[in-house]
């Protein structure tokens, strides 16, 4: 386990010793009062990634990230993504979360182009530590296995009360006293035809 990190709940998810109380506090306000947090991390500026028991939230917050009043909340339901990945070279890099219809690009934490700059992307968040980046990529890994999970076609199966009919199960108990010599042939007949006609 890294230093900077610590266990949250039963289910072991990671929330950064840097996302501070205050912090989560404000980021809950931009939080869906029926999603729970299930992991929180804080990117280089006031960026911060939240995974929700139902969506991934990228809220960006302050003068770096374009956000000088207000903030911005990127918000993707675990079905639609389909990508997750940390981009860290020796000293900078991104975490970057994909779907289907979003260009991916290579961006650059030195740039000084809102369009290469990852903390002005509203799906990417920066990042300019190697610690940083293994904790992104633990997070990358969660959300991975979450998208999956919600991908998986849901089986519902239709459950029958306990007094249900069935006509077969029936007709075969009948079938079986004829069998023994209990009925004859057209009391068999009769039953059967009763409940083929229910």
């Amino acid at each position: 386990m890294y230093e900077n990190e610590r266990q949250n709940g039963e289910n072991g998810i990671l929330i950064s010793d840097n996302f501070l109380s205050s912090t989560i506090a404000a980021v809950r306000n931009v939080i869906p009062r029926n999603e729970h947090i299930l992991a929180a991390l804080k990117g280089t500026f006031k960026e911060y990634l939240i995974c929700t028991d139902k969506s991934v939230h990228i809220i960006k917050k302050g003068f770096m990230t374009g956000h000088t009043f207000g903030n911005g909340d990127f918000k993707m339901p675990y079905a639609n993504v389909t990508n997750a990945e940390v981009d860290f070279h020796v000293l900078s890099g991104y975490f970057e979360l994909s779907s289907g219809g979003l260009q991916n690009k290579r961006y650059n934490f030195w740039s000084n182009d809102a369009e290469d700059d990852p903390c002005k992307q509203p799906n990417v968040i920066s990042l300019n530590s190697s610690a940083e980046a293994a904790l992104f990529r633990k997070a990358a890994d969660f959300i991975m296995e979450k998208a999956a999970e919600a991908k998986q076609p849901q089986v519902v199966y239709e459950q029958q009360p306990e007094n249900a009919f069935s006509a077969a199960d029936e007709i075969r108990k009948y079938k079986e006293l004829l069998d023994m010599g209990a009925i004859t042939q057209e009391e068999f007949e009769a039953k059967k035809e009763q409940l083929l006609n229910l």
